[in-house]
This record gives structure tokens, C-alpha cells and sequence, in this order.
């Protein structure tokens, strides 16, 4: 699910077919329907001028259409089976997901051009998230650890290793101040916000 900039619109899109469609928040009212041809889709962003959608799919590309009409603009072909998550920069200019190696890759979302390469998780790359300045770049892995990353430099700033489970999301709050872990074991954990 991705809410475009501006709060209009909502996306969805199915686990179970190749369909993304967009509503109106004010109305509810379906405005588009888009066939991706591409599979399930598992996660979707708006770039920061709201003008397309990109979303991860089954086939391992992330794709971007035209939000206001809904075309197809570009396909970027992963090379991974699939691409389980990506996450976008607050201003939606970057973009981040994992490959099948585990390491998280960091793309211009206009040119899909890439600008980083992190050494992701090994065992694979659960969850990505970056922060509201978009400097540094999170992840949780299949190993249970959770990894704060310069997305300027490449390199990794903070490793957390307490275990939070091998499917962990991750999410910073809107001021930054704190990072929160949602655990496979069902806890959640804020880490840097202090008690």
C-alpha cells in the first residue's frame, strides 16, 4: 500500500494477481486499475512529486507507472527471484531493496541509475527503511540483527544484534528521533528515543 505526497489517492496492490489499483481517499471511489503483468506485488511508493508509482513484484522488477494515467514508464529487472520490499526516501528521489545475495541496493528512482551498493544481511534482507532525512538507510535481516547504514558513504554506522526475529519490519518516527523494530516474537522495540 502507498499514499501519494499530496494524501489524494491510496494504491493497493494483491499478493494473488497482477493488479494494482488506486482510490480516492476523500470518496473511496476506484479511479484506476492497473494490470502489472508482473505478479504479486509487495510493495509500492510514490516518488516525491507524486507523479508515478513504483512497486516490487514477483517476477524480481520493480516497475513505475504514470500515477495520473496509470501507463507503464519503466521496468527495472532485479535479477532477484523477487523483491520482497523496497523502501523509498522521505522526498521519493532514492529508493532501496535487496537482492537475492542480501545485499540492498540504493537506485536514483528517475533514472534508475544506481548510487550505493550496502552489505545487506547474511541469510537475506528482510526490511529496509530510510530516515525522514534520508541520509542513513535501516534493515533488518533474516539473521536477526538490525543495521543502520551512511547512505553517502556506504558503510554501516550501528549494528543492533538482539535478535528481533528474521522477518522483522522496521519504520523510523517522523522526527527521526527513534527507530522502531516490530519483532517476528511479537515485540517492539523503540531504539534511540530516550525513556
Amino acid at each position: 500500500m502507498a499514499v501519494s505526497p499530496d494524501g489524494r489517492y491510496v494504491a493497493t496492490g494483491g499478493s494473488s494477481d497482477n493488479w494494482v489499483k488506486i482510490f480516492e481517499v476523500a470518496s473511496g471511489r476506484e479511479v484506476r486499475s492497473i494490470d502489472t503483468g508482473a505478479g504479486a506485488t509487495f510493495a509500492m511508493g510514490y516518488t516525491g512529486d507524486g507523479r508515478f508509482l513504483v512497486g516490487s513484484h514477483g517476477d524480481g522488477s520493480l516497475r513505475a507507472w504514470g500515477a495520473a494515467e496509470g501507463t507503464a514508464a519503466r521496468t527495472l529487472s532485479t535479477g532477484a527471484g523477487y523483491v520482497p520490499v523496497c523502501g523509498f526516501s522521505r522526498d521519493g528521489r532514492i529508493l532501496a531493496y535487496p537482492n537475492d545475495e542480501g545485499a540492498i541496493l540504493v537506485v536514483e528512482a528517475g533514472g534508475w541509475s544506481q548510487v550505493r551498493r550496502l552489505e545487506g544481511h547474511e541469510g537475506g534482507t528482510s526490511y529496509v527503511a530510510f530516515h525522514p532525512r534520508g541520509r542513513h538507510l535501516a534493515s533488518t535481516g533474516h539473521n536477526g540483527q538490525v543495521k543502520i547504514f551512511d547512505v553517502g558513504s556506504g558503510k554501516m554506522v550501528r549494528l543492533v544484534d538482539e535478535g528481533v526475529g528474521t522477518g522483522s519490519r522496521l519504520t523510523f518516527t517522523a522526527d527521526g528521533q527513534a527507530l522502531v523494530v516490530a519483532g517476528t516474537d511479537g515485540t517492539v522495540r523503540i531504539f534511540g528515543r530516550k525513556r
